[in-house]
C-alpha cells in the first residue's frame, strides 16, 4: 500500500495532476508586508492625462519630468514606455529627451519582443536609436502567466539565444550597482546554447507580492512634473514610472487580485525591485525535491500505523496533515522556497481510509461480540425488542450490524431518557458529580436555583466554585461534604431562602465510586413555618398571657377591701390592659390576614383616599396630643393597584407611630409624590429619631426601638412588620431615615398602576 502511494505521489508531482490545488495554496500562503519607502511610482493616471491632455504626450514632457526627478537627487529611474518610433508630434523632442536622459539620473527603457515579423521572425525591437544610446540600460519587462491566467513569477534574464537581457527591475539596480551583482536567485535554466530564432528564459523567481494593488507609495504623474510634490519625498528614492490610467497601461490578475483590481505592470515591476533589494525573491522547490519532501510524511504515518494503537493513529494523521500544511507556509514565510504540499496532503488524507479498511474486519468480530453482550442485558421499561442476530438478515452483513447498533441504542436511549426524565421531574435540585467534581447532570430545578443564564449548562462546571457561596456560612467546603458522604448540611442561599443540601456517592457495576449525587431542598417553608410557630407560641405564652395575668391580678386585688384600689385608679388600669390585650390580639389577626393577601384580586384606588382614610382615624389621637397632622399633596390622583384596607392599616401605624412618639405640640408632615414608577407617602415626625444600630430591627415582630431618657408610649412591635408586608405583598417597600435627637421619616413606596 505504501509503493503504491509513493508511486502515485511521484507520477503526480511530475505531471502536474493538482497543479490547481498548488496554485490556491500558494495564493493563501503568500505572505504581506509593508512596503519599503526607497521605492515610489510615478503613475501616469486618470488624473494626468485630463491635465496634460490625451495620450500620447510629448517627450519634452518626459524630459522635464527627468530634470525634475535629477533636480530631486533620485537613485535611477525605469521609464516604462514604448519608445520605439520617433515623435510623431514634435521631431525635436527625442533629442531632447536623449539629453536629459544622458545628464542623468540613469535611466532604463524597455524593450519589446516581436515574435512574428513577417521578414525577420522573432528580433527584438529596441527604442530609438538616441534614446537607447542615452539609456543606462535596456531590458524586457515580460511577466509569466500561469495555467489559471494569473501572474506570479518572473525570468530576471531573457534573450534571443542567449538570456542576456535583465528584467527591468534588474535592469535598474545594475544601472547603479552593476559590481555588486554577482549571483542571481531563481531557477536555472537548462543552460544549452539555443538557436538565434529561440527565446530563451533564465534564473525564474516567484514574485513576492506585498499586498494589492496600491500597496507602494505613489505620485501622480502631473504632480511630480508641475513640481507640487517636494524634493524630499522623492531623495535616493527608485523611481519608476508608468501607466496605470484607464486604457492606456498593461494591467495584469495576480495573487492579489481577488483582494481588488487587476495590477498594473509598473507595480508589479516594484514588487520585483522589492524583492531583489531585499533578497526575498521565493525560490521554488524542483520537481525531484518535491517528491522527496512529499514523501517523508507518508513515511512516518506509515511507521505509526505499525508502531501506535487504531485510536492514535488518527491524530497522528492530522497531526502529520497539519505539520504538512504549516510546514510550507513556514517554509515561504521565513525561508522564501515554497514546495506545493497539495499532493502529500491528498495522499495523506488516502493513508488513514486505505489502512482501516484493512482492519475493518477485526473490528467487525469486535463489533458483533460487544453487541451480543450487550443485547443480554436487562434494561428496564423500555419499548425496543431485541432481534436474535440469526433472525437478521445475513445477506448483508454491515446491514445486519446497523440494525444491532440501531437496536441497542434505542434501548440505550430510553434508559437514558427515562433517567433524565425522572431527575428533571424531581422538584429538588439535583447534581450529578463525577470524580473530577465536575458536573455532568443537571436538572432544571438546580438551573433555576443557580439561576443559570439561559442557554448555558452546568454540566461542565467545576462544582467547588458552584456550591462555595452556599457553603460559606458554614465553614465546610465540598471537598470535606463529598469526603464524608452521605452527609448533609443546612445552608443559606443569599436571596435568604434556607437550604438542606444532601451528598451521597455512587458507584460503578464493580463497586468502585464513580461521582457524587447532591441534593438541594428547599427548607424554607418549613423554617418559616416553624418560626411562625415559634412567634405565636410566644405570643401566646409571653404577650397576650402577661397582660391577662395583671387583669387576674387586678380582680384578686379587688376582693381584698384592705387592698383595694381607688375605683377609678382600678378603671385606669383595667383599661389600659384590656386596651394592651385588644391590640396585641388586633396586630396579630391583621398580620395574619396581610399573610394570605392575593395580589390577583388587587383594585385600582387613590392612594390619596387610603392616606385620607388614616388620617381620618389618627385625628382624635393626635388631637388629644396636641399634634398637628400637616398634609401635602403634589398630585391630583395617586393611582396604584392594591388593597385599600391593607393600605390603609398600613398607612394608619405609620401615623399612629409618628403622634405617639412626638412631643405634644409638635406637627406630623404627611405627604405623597411620584417618585421613578412609584407613589411615596412620607410621614415625618419630630420625635427622638432612631440610632442607625436599631433601624434594622423596626420591622421584625415584637421588636420596637429603644429611646433613652424618653417615655415609653407602649406598643406590642407588630405594626412596623404589618407596613413592611404589606408593601411586599403590593410589590413595593419601606424605608425609614432617621438619626437620634432629629426626627424619623417613614416612607411606604408602592409601584403606580399603569
Amino acid at each position: 500500500m505504501l509503493g503504491l502511494l509513493a508511486i502515485a505521489i511521484c507520477v503526480a508531482i511530475w505531471n502536474g495532476w493538482f497543479w490547481r490545488e498548488d496554485l490556491l495554496l500558494y495564493d493563501a500562503a503568500l505572505p504581506r508586508g509593508p512596503a519599503p519607502k526607497d521605492i515610489v511610482i510615478v503613475a501616469i493616471d486618470d488624473a494626468s492625462v485630463r491635465e496634460i491632455g490625451r495620450w500620447p504626450w510629448r517627450r519634452a514632457t518626459h524630459a522635464t519630468l527627468l530634470d525634475r526627478l535629477r533636480a530631486a537627487a533620485v537613485k535611477a529611474v525605469a521609464l516604462d514606455l514604448v519608445l520605439t518610433e520617433p515623435d510623431q508630434i514634435a521631431a525635436g523632442d527625442d533629442a531632447i529627451l536623449a539629453a536629459s536622459m544622458a545628464s542623468g539620473p540613469p535611466t532604463v527603457l524597455p524593450l519589446i519582443v516581436d515574435w512574428q515579423h513577417p521578414a525577420t521572425g522573432l528580433h527584438e525591437v529596441l527604442p530609438i536609436a538616441p534614446l537607447a544610446a542615452a539609456a543606462a540600460g535596456l531590458a524586457h519587462a515580460h511577466l509569466e502567466i500561469d495555467k489559471d491566467g494569473i501572474a506570479r513569477s518572473v525570468f530576471l534574464r531573457e534573450g534571443i539565444g542567449t538570456p542576456n537581457r535583465s528584467h527591468l527591475a534588474l535592469s535598474l539596480l545594475e544601472s547603479v550597482h552593476a559590481p555588486g551583482i554577482q549571483s542571481l536567485p531563481g531557477e536555472r535554466g537548462p543552460g544549452e546554447p539555443a538557436p538565434h530564432d529561440v527565446w530563451t528564459r533564465d534564473y525564474h523567481i516567484l514574485i513576492p507580492f506585498l499586498g494589492p494593488t496600491g500597496q507602494f507609495r505613489q505620485f501622480s504623474y502631473v504632480d511630480v512634473l508641475r513640481g507640487r510634490i517636494a524634493a524630499s519625498e522623492l531623495r535616493d528614492k527608485w523611481v519608476l514610472v508608468g501607466a496605470t490610467a484607464q486604457g492606456l497601461g498593461d494591467a495584469y490578475p495576480t495573487p492579489r487580485s481577488g483582494e481588488g483590481i487587476a495590477m498594473p505592470g509598473i507595480e508589479i515591476t516594484a514588487n520585483v525591485l522589492n524583492a531583489l533589494q531585499s533578497n526575498h525573491a521565493i525560490h521554488a522547490l524542483s520537481r525531484g525535491w518535491s517528491i522527496v519532501v512529499a514523501l517523508l510524511p507518508l513515511i512516518g504515518a506509515f511507521i505509526g500505523f505499525l508502531r501506535l494503537s487504531p485510536r492514535s493513529t488518527l491524530p497522528l494523521v492530522a497531526a502529520l496533515w497539519v505539520a504538512t500544511l504549516v510546514g510550507s507556509l513556514i517554509a515561504l514565510r521565513l525561508g522564501f522556497w515554497w514546495w506545493s504540499p497539495a499532493t502529500a496532503l491528498i495522499a495523506l488524507s488516502l493513508a488513514y481510509p486505505l489502512w482501516s479498511w484493512r482492519r475493518l474486519e477485526a473490528t467487525q468480530v469486535y463489533l458483533d461480540e460487544e453487541l451480543t453482550r450487550l443485547n443480554r442485558e436487562p434494561l428496564p421499561l423500555t419499548t425496543i425488542a431485541t432481534v436474535p442476530y440469526a433472525k437478521m438478515a445475513v445477506t448483508d452483513g454491515l446491514q445486519a450490524r446497523i440494525d444491532r447498533v440501531r437496536d441497542a441504542t434505542a434501548r440505550l436511549r430510553d434508559l437514558r431518557r427515562l433517567l433524565g426524565e425522572t431527575i428533571a421531574a424531581l422538584p429538588d435540585a439535583i447534581l450529578l458529580v463525577d470524580r473530577d467534581h465536575r458536573i455532568v447532570l443537571a436538572n432544571p430545578s438546580a438551573h433555576r436555583l443557580f439561576e443559570v443564564t439561559p442557554g448555558l449548562e452546568l454540566e461542565g462546571q467545576a462544582i467547588d466554585a458552584l456550591v462555595a457561596p452556599l457553603l460559606a456560612e458554614s465553614g465546610s467546603t465540598y471537598q470535606a461534604l463529598a469526603a464524608t458522604a452521605p452527609a448533609s448540611i443546612e445552608i443559606r442561599h443569599p436571596s435568604g431562602r434556607d437550604l438542606m443540601l444532601r451528598a451521597a456517592p455512587f458507584h460503578d457495576d464493580s463497586g468502585v465510586r464513580v461521582g457524587t449525587v447532591i441534593d438541594i431542598v428547599d427548607v424554607s417553608a418549613l423554617k418559616s413555618a416553624a418560626r411562625e410557630r415559634d412567634d405565636t407560641i410566644r405570643f401566646l405564652s409571653h404577650d397576650l398571657r402577661s397582660p391577662s395575668s395583671s387583669l387576674l391580678g387586678l380582680a384578686q386585688l379587688l376582693r381584698d377591701p384592705q387592698r383595694a384600689l381607688a375605683p377609678a385608679e382600678a378603671a385606669l388600669r383595667i383599661e389600659a390592659l384590656a386596651g394592651r390585650t385588644l391590640a396585641l390580639a388586633d396586630g396579630f389577626i391583621a398580620l395574619a390576614r396581610a399573610q394570605f393577601i392575593e395580589p390577583n384580586r388587587f383594585d385600582d384606588l387613590d392612594l390619596r383616599d387610603a392616606l385620607q382614610d388614616a388620617i381620618d382615624e389618627v385625628w382624635a389621637a393626635a388631637e388629644a396630643k396636641h399634634v398637628k397632622i400637616e398634609v401635602r399633596l403634589t398630585a391630583a390622583i395617586a393611582s396604584v393597584r392594591g388593597d385599600r384596607q391593607m393600605l390603609g392599616r398600613a398607612l394608619i401605624n405609620l401615623l399612629n407611630n409618628a403622634v405617639k412618639y412626638s412631643n405634644v405640640g409638635a406637627a406630623v408632615k404627611v405627604s405623597i409624590q411620584r417618585r421613578g414608577d412609584a407613589w411615596v407617602v412620607d410621614v415625618e415626625d419630630q420625635g427622638p429619631g432612631i440610632a442607625h444600630e436599631q433601624q434594622g430591627l423596626l420591622f421584625q415582630r415584637f421588636r420596637r426601638a429603644v429611646h433613652h431618657g424618653s417615655a415609653d408610649p407602649g406598643g406590642v412591635g407588630l405594626g412596623l412588620a404589618f407596613v413592611r408586608l404589606v408593601a411586599q405583598k403590593h410589590g413595593g417597600r419601606v424605608e425609614v431615615r432617621s438619626d437620634a435627637g432629629c426626627g424619623s421619616t417613614f416612607s411606604l413606596c408602592v409601584p403606580a398602576a399603569g
